[in-house]
């Protein structure tokens, strides 16, 4: 009788009966055949496929202008590890964008559709605002803010407006004056201008007078008393001062009807009798010779101010033991008695801002639209008290030094 048996046992087992067939469990080898080639593999695609993560983010804030444009604000915590962050963006059209860690110092990044890839060099932190022209949308007299966020969020609505309705109201945290704290997910907002009274009378002069002065600059005629005219009311509008508004924008239609009507009328003449034509002109063929004379004076002393300037320019090359004064310019010797109030505090914030800032950092200070601002730093310009630089799609509005005042 064949007396061998089958005996099973682990590797770690020693049969002493020789004459026992042994089976030796293989499922440890297995798995270690298996497993070897798969982080093998996981190890290649980690070292050459780049880390894209999304950071967490803590805050998000719009704010409404009243011309429509959504002002956004993202404060995001991000692994400093990780060397790429992909952020979504709210809107098709961005303009202004500013990106910063938490030292403030701005990051380089490349956008896609509606996603916006940083590159974060280390940053924990990564604050996002820019301005996007189409959350919201008009039809007749109903403005419709709408977003979809998967965060908590605030909107600030803007000055002069009623809300009525929000698609879904139970998504709203609290109502805190203009500031409304909505809870995450897909909501809109609709709002109108309550414009009534005074401001809706000033508001349909400064539209006709528009319309008056564009129909002017069709023609080819010389309406700038009138656009002047306008540019006040629109600044008396946006400081609420709506009677004046509509004075001025009066006083602009007319200016403007008028010079059409002079146009048109010296057309007429022209070509009925050219000798009549001459003696209605001779005025202003006087006035442009005389006109002309004045800008020939004009540019002479422009050159001699440039000479000038060339000197003292060159003299701290000449004599170096000469000091340049590179001061910026203190707040009283820019200020004067007939500089509006809102320009005094524009001209001082920039001061003591070390003598620049961003055009949109001005509007979240002072609140404002982007038109109402764009008018303020254009005014300051003319007056010669600031200068605008164009830097990073983003303009810079910068405090003149003191020998550029002059």
């Amino acid at each position: 009788m064949d007396n061998r048996k089958v005996v099973l046992c682990t590797q770690e087992e020693i049969v002493p009966n020789l004459e026992a067939m042994i089976f030796v469990r293989i499922s440890n080898i297995f798995f270690r055949m298996v497993r070897a080639p798969i982080l093998a593999i996981g190890l290649v695609l980690a070292i050459v496929l780049p880390t894209q993560t999304y950071g967490f983010t803590r805050t998000l804030d719009f704010i409404i202008y009243a011309d429509g444009t959504t002002h956004v604000s993202q404060q995001l915590g991000a692994d400093s590890s990780e060397p790429v962050l992909k952020v979504p963006l709210y809107g098709k059209t961005i303009d202004n964008l500013v990106i910063q860690d938490e030292d403030g110092k701005l990051l380089s990044s490349e956008m896609d559709n509606k996603a916006l890839t940083i590159q974060t060099f280390g940053a924990s932190s990564v604050s996002i605002v820019y301005d996007s022209y189409d959350l919201v949308s008009k039809k007749g007299k109903i403005w419709t803010f709408a977003v979809d966020p998967q965060v908590d969020y605030t909107v600030t609505m803007p000055d002069d407006s009623t809300v009525v309705d929000i698609t879904n109201p139970d998504n709203i945290d609290s109502i805190d004056n203009k500031q409304i704290s909505l809870l995450k997910g897909k909501n809109q907002i609709e709002y109108f201008f309550t414009t009534s009274g005074p401001a809706l009378s000033a508001q349909n002069a400064i539209n006709e007078a528009k319309s008056i002065i564009s129909q002017a600059v069709n023609q080819k005629i010389d309406v700038k008393l009138a656009q002047e005219k306008l540019d006040l009311a629109a600044i008396a509008y946006d400081d609420k001062k709506y009677n004046d508004a509509l004075t001025l924008a009066s006083e602009a239609k007319s200016i403007a009807q008028k010079e059409i009507n002079n146009f048109s009328e010296n057309n007429v003449n022209s070509q009925n009798n050219p000798v009549n034509w001459f003696k209605d002109n001779i005025a202003g063929i006087a006035t442009s010779i005389v006109a002309i004379g004045g800008a020939v004076s004009a540019l002479t002393l422009l050159l001699k101010k440039t000479k000038n300037a060339v000197k003292k320019t060159m003299a701290p090359l000449l004599n170096k033991n000469e000091n340049v004064n590179t001061e910026s310019p203190e707040s009283d010797d820019i200020i004067t008695q007939e500089m509006r109030e809102d320009d005094k505090q524009l001209v001082l914030f920039l001061e003591k801002n070390g003598g620049q800032a961003f055009e949109r950092d001005l509007r979240k200070k002072f609140l404002l639209p982007r038109t109402t601002m764009w008018r303020a730093v254009k005014r300051l310009e003319r007056q010669g008290v600031i200068e605008i630089e164009k830097k990073d799609f983003q303009n810079l509005v910068r405090l003149r030094k003191k020998g550029d005042l002059a």
